[in-house]
């Protein structure tokens, strides 16, 4: 590697220069690239930069150019008024020699960003750059800006001026702007660049306009508007400032407008007007607008958008679409409201680009934003009448016609092609199209707000004229769009007479998987559709038989299964009660499924939940526990299989079906392990299953009882479901994900009012939860497990004597057995909360827990975790002590031992907060730890000398907090009380503490 300590010359820059460009190694490009930029940052890089610029070489001219820029940022601070002045003659001659000696505009552009750059920091010695350049560029030779005083009839002979002459002068000028818009013009060091920018807009007005002359316009009529571009950026930043700078750029729009029907200049005034309509439309005057509508009215735009409907892709065809959709947004009221015939013709071509040929968002680009712009028309309809009052107004009704009349044209558009075609896109373009769809759905429901079910009843006919002509893509696209209305509709009944000839006809039975005609893509939208209208199959009952036949008809498509288990799961959670009569012969046709290995586990998860929803709603208890049986029994079946799958071969096949099984399953899965797995999700999917409805009502007088008398084969299930937990465990337990399964499979019973076969008693919960050690996967799944199960006991009746005490115990016994507080955060964090649930539920357990040994560890443990750096146990913590610093309890005893053991931890609890509002704290916890603060000064009397202790002590980690602003700060604590303000307090000590440089985020 060549020494970077050698002294930099000429030829050995310019040879690294030239060795970039040569094909070598990246390694050592990377090399060459690095000793260029330390080139770049020695002293002698300005004197080598000027002898840079006066090689022949264009490749070292530009990286001449690009060195002065680069030293103008790093060190401009350290050039002298005099050496400035050197290097703008310098910059400026270089500038006008490179026109006659650069055979591209590589080195002129590169120069005219160092003469922008220069601008910016040396702009009180070059005010005037614009007129100041422009009298160089007429003499071809440089004038001290300073003596040399240009009137303003220099402009008047601008057309003196040779057209490369304008080309270098909007360079410079555009460079400029393009730089000052990245800095904040509101700082007071930059007022005076802000004034400096502003004083040449008349120059610039001037050139512009001279540039956008009939004789200029071919040569630089786009170097013109890019630098009117950059102006509309700048003007954007300093329209609230300066009237002076927008009234110029207006002056210039009808021009710029005049430019659209000249070819070589649509592009680029195409572009800015575009930027106007979206970003900056105030800038548009009623002349203005009015000039872009006789444009769009015009046969050349005629000439354009027939282009675009008719498939042509290229960038200039899309430009005209979306400059047409901008003027649409902007002039939305009065397109909507106007009798003017423009408005009309208009209107039409924006419907009309809803028709363009090509895929959307693949071949055709202007659909999604056509589709925006109708969304937006059709939400102002909706904001400024309701359906009632359109009759009373004509432009209303005939608004409503053209929306309806650009959905007729967007759902055709989103009919699927052929399978053959769908093979050749790629990943974006599937994706695209996807977005496309939604968007659509979008329009459709903002059209309901002002349609209603006209929509539904026009989309149920479309699904039904396409079923007539087996027309299937075409069904799909119908049966899509109504499916999306489904939120909009689902719960209105009278909409049942819409929707009821297409789940009544003979859809269902054509769709059943015999019938290979019809693409996969038409059945899973079908299936999605039954999903979605789920309170329509409530509401009517008839139809429920046809659409779970073919349902499960459908489970033995792989394909299918996974869109048909959904639709079940779906049906029959929210249609259990008409469904339960059926359940027997759903529980013989998914065993049937499964014994011919025609379901994927995932699937039959679904269906085996679904089950479980319609067994909960049996009214039949016996009958009910049967089912249970039955189902915990399959599980059971899994959990033998699983075991016994660990004595086979590692690489033996994995004995369920479906290639989702293969696809979701963890690289490298044991059969034993996937099958263990299973049957956890099996016992999930059946205890959810067998929770009540979420709507159902629950009568609190009468829960104990059902607690208190618990059928003997209730009971048995609720052992065999435990027996199954713990011999899944027992074989498997090293398995992160079964620990995770098994607790929120025992959490399914938590929440319930009544007793149920994963309801399990109170004394089973407490010990399958306390076997398991500090030793198993994740402990602290168990511990938060325990969080919910304490919690939810006032669901459950009383607890019995025994079981806070048990929990607490075993939370103790895992935090002693950890090597330190923050070896493990989630448990650490998950013990505290449960002490804070404790607290809650029975701080009698937590104050005279036996032997005391076992409450001191824990304060002790919190008070450390609160010293500490992991956030979520630390937050765990101030939460803790914010509680346990405010109980209140009905009995004396309780308040007693709280204030008696507040007098020993108080001080250890202040001297914690101290350390960290005093620094040790990150800002995100200082809101959580105010909180123990606040309620420390207003229920302890001694808190001020408990705080002002902890501010003084030696472990105190700042040494910027005088002992005065320690005073201080614990008096206004006091003075508080506890109120908000002591937030912002906190705030404050803390920012003091930790140094001015961490108020930036203040």
């Amino acid at each position: 590697m060549e020494n970077s300590a050698l002294p930099w010359s000429l030829d050995r820059v310019e040879a690294l220069i030239l060795s970039l460009y040569e094909s070598k190694a990246p390694d050592k490009i990377v090399t060459d690239q690095t000793l260029l930029a330390n080139f770049q940052c020695s002293p002698q890089a300005w004197i080598l930069a000027r002898e840079l610029l006066q090689r022949p070489d264009e490749k070292v001219r530009f990286f001449g150019a690009l060195t002065i820029i680069i030293k103008l940022n790093r060190e401009s601070t350290s050039l002298s008024e005099e050496n400035a002045k050197e290097l703008l003659m310098n910059l400026t001659e270089w500038y006008l020699h490179s026109f006659g000696t650069s055979n591209s505009s590589l080195v002129p552009r590169k120069l005219a960003s160092a003469l922008a750059t220069y601008f910016v920091y040396f702009h009180h010695l070059w005010p005037n750059f614009v007129r100041h350049l422009v009298v160089c560029l007429l003499s071809n030779q440089y004038y001290d800006p300073s003596r040399l005083n240009i009137p303003d009839d220099t402009f008047t002979r601008l057309e003196n001026v040779e057209t490369n002459g304008l080309r270098a002068v909007l360079w410079v000028i555009t460079s400029v702007l393009e730089d000052v818009t990245k800095i904040d013009l509101n700082a007071v060091d930059n007022f005076r660049l802000y004034d400096t920018v502003v004083s040449q807009a008349p120059d610039v007005a001037n050139i512009v306009a001279e540039c956008l002359t009939h004789r200029r316009l071919s040569a630089i009529g786009d170097n013109a508007l890019k630098c009117l571009q950059a102006w509309l950026v700048f003007a954007q930043k300093i329209a609230s400032h300066d009237s002076q700078v927008v009234a110029l750029f207006r002056e210039l729009l009808p021009t710029i407008i005049a430019l659209l029907p000249v070819d070589s200049q649509f592009e680029s005034s195409a572009e800015l007007l575009t930027e106007i309509l979206c970003g900056y439309p105030s800038l548009l005057t009623s002349q203005h607008l009015a000039l872009m509508a006789d444009v769009f009215v015009s046969p050349w735009s005629d000439q354009w958008y027939t282009r675009l409907v008719q498939g042509d892709g290229s960038f200039d065809t899309a430009q005209f679409g979306h400059l047409i959709l901008s003027f649409g947004e902007e002039r939305l009221q009065w397109l909507m409201r106007s009798e003017d015939p423009r408005c009309q013709i208009i209107l039409s071509k924006l419907c009309g680009l809803l028709t363009a040929k090509g895929l959307p968002a693949i071949e055709d680009k202007i659909f999604v934003p056509a589709i925006e712009f109708w969304s937006t028309f059709t939400e102002t309809i909706s904001d400024t009448f309701s359906p009632n009052d359109m009759a009373s107004t004509p432009w209303a009704e005939q608004a409503v016609r053209l929306v309806l009349e650009a959905i007729s044209n967007a759902w055709q558009k989103i009919t699927y092609p052929s399978t053959e075609e769908i093979s050749g896109w790629d990943q974006s373009d599937r994706a695209n199209f996807s977005d496309a769809r939604k968007d659509v759905i979008d329009l459709l429901q903002s059209t309901y707000s002002i349609c209603g079910t006209r929509l539904i009843t026009t989309f149920a006919e479309l699904v039904l004229a396409a079923l007539d002509k087996s027309a299937w893509l075409r069904l799909e696209a119908a049966a899509y769009c109504l499916a999306g209305l489904a939120d909009c509709a689902s719960e209105d009944g009278w909409l049942d007479e819409a929707l009821r000839p297409v789940f009544d006809s003979s859809l269902f039975s054509r769709l059943d998987s015999s019938n290979s005609g019809i693409p996969h893509r038409t059945k899973q939208t079908c299936l999605y559709l039954i999903e979605r209208y789920t309170e329509y199959f409530e509401r009517n009952v008839s139809s429920l038989a046809p659409a779970l036949r073919l349902l499960f008809s459908l489970l033995g498509d792989r394909f299918l299964a996974p869109s048909a288990s959904k639709s079940i799961h779906q049906l029959c959670s929210s249609c259990r009660h008409h469904l339960h009569p059926e359940t027997e012969s759903f529980l013989s046709e998914f065993q049937r499924l499964v014994a011919g290995g025609q379901l994927d586990c995932i699937s039959s998860e679904k269906v085996v939940g679904a089950i479980a929803c319609v067994a909960q709603a049996i009214p039949d208890g016996d009958q009910r526990i049967h089912i249970c049986s039955k189902l915990l029994n399959i599980v059971g079946d899994d959990v033998l299989r699983a075991k016994q799958l660990l004595n086979w071969p590692v690489d033996f096949k994995l004995p369920c079906s479906g290639q989702r099984c293969f696809d979701d399953s963890v690289s490298g899965e044991q059969p034993a392990m996937h099958m263990a797995l299973r049957a956890l999700r099996y016992l999930l999917s059946v205890g959810r299953g067998f929770q009540s409805p979420t709507e159902s009502t629950v009568d609190l007088e009468t829960i104990s009882p059902s607690f208190g008398e618990r059928d003997s084969r209730l009971l048995s299930l609720n052992r065999q479901v435990i027996a199954m937990l713990m011999d899944v465990e027992g074989h498997f337990g090293e398995n992160a994900e079964v620990a995770e399964l098994s607790c929120t499979i025992l959490r399914c019973g938590f929440a319930e009012s009544e007793a149920g076969p994963f309801v399990l008693d109170m004394d089973t919960v407490t010990g399958y939860l306390t076997r398991h050690s500090g030793q198993v996967p994740r402990p602290g799944l168990f511990v938060a497990t325990a969080c919910s199960f304490v919690s939810s006991i006032h669901a459950r009746g009383s607890a019995p004597e025994g079981v806070f005490a048990a929990l607490f115990r075993w939370v103790i016994e895992l935090l002693q057995a950890l090597p330190e507080p923050e070896h493990d955060p989630e448990l650490s964090q998950n013990c505290i909360e449960f002490a804070s649930r404790l607290l809650i539920k029975s701080p009698k357990t937590l104050l005279a827990i036996q032997p005391p040994a076992n409450a001191e560890l824990f304060f002790l443990f919190s008070l450390q975790v609160l010293d500490g750096n992991e956030p979520l146990p630390k937050g765990a913590s101030a939460e803790f002590w914010s509680n346990f610093i405010a109980l209140k309890h009905g009995e004396q005893d309780i308040q007693d031992a709280a204030k008696q053991a507040m007098e020993t931890l108080g001080p250890l609890v202040a001297l914690s907060i101290a350390r960290n509002v005093g620094g040790h704290a990150s800002r995100s916890e200082l809101e959580r730890l105010s909180e123990p603060i606040k309620k420390l000064v207003h229920r302890y009397p001694m808190a001020r000398q408990w705080l002002e202790a902890g501010l003084n002590h030696h472990s105190f980690p700042s040494d910027k907090i005088t002992p005065e602003q320690k005073s201080l700060f614990v008096k206004k604590l006091v003075s508080l009380r506890g109120s908000r303000a002591t937030n912002q307090v906190v705030r404050d000590f803390w920012l003091s503490a930790r140094g001015s440089s961490f108020a930036y985020a203040s």
